[in-house]
């Protein structure tokens, strides 16, 4: 029941957010403009929710709910505040890295090479993509 529940809300808030899209200039698919992307987004949520519900409703399963460790929870939201602390003394390149390693440790990668190269090659081509090639300004 309560995944229904959490559906229709996601269905609701999807349905909302289509409706403030429409405010904005869709374009055309060759000229597309500020509606584009947020119209094609809000309307694959709406499908995809209205998918998943009509997948509940003739579904006769229920669905037990496991107690939930939020230990892990809460170490990722610490790890969040820490990096929006460290993001503007330290950089954005060094602070995202911690960041990513910190993550990929607390969701239990194995070994410490791994989590590594992850975190590095990640980081580094976020910011080759967006600070080099885009030339967006990065922290």
């Amino acid at each position: 029941m309560i995944e229904k529940i959490i559906t229709l809300l996601f269905l609701l808030g999807s349905s909302a957010y289509l409706y403030s899209a429409q405010e904005l200039a869709f374009g055309t698919l060759s000229a597309p403009k500020s509606g584009f992307l947020p119209y094609l987004a809000g309307s694959a949520a709406v499908l995809l929710s209205l998918l998943l519900l009509a997948k509940q409703v003739r579904s006769r399963d229920t669905v037990t709910c496991e107690k939930a460790d939020w230990t892990k929870f809460i170490f990722i939201i610490i790890g969040l505040v820490f990096y929006i602390t460290i993001l503007s003394s330290i950089g954005y390149l060094p602070s995202t890295f911690i960041l990513l390693f910190y993550l990929l440790k607390v969701t239990d990668t194995s070994g410490w090479v791994t989590p590594l190269l992850i975190a590095g090659i990640s980081s580094v081509a976020c910011y080759l993509v967006f600070g080099r090639y885009l030339a967006v300004p990065l922290p």
